[in-house]
């Protein structure tokens, strides 16, 4: 190997710390929904504040 070459063994670390997709697919869905909910809210807030003018 010489001194140009990128080392893989930087990379084993990052790859072993990836968490597998089954495990992240029920916080994703979780965040979608929240981010949902947050979204209708302030769609609510921002509908009765133009209501009033």
């Amino acid at each position: 190997m010489s001194a140009s070459d990128p080392d893989s063994r930087k990379h084993r670390p990052l790859i072993a710390a990836t968490p597998d997709a089954d495990a992240v697919l029920p916080w994703l869905r979780t965040l979608a929904v929240l981010a949902g909910f947050l979204l209708v809210a302030i769609l609510l807030v921002t509908v009765e504040l133009l209501g009033r003018i």
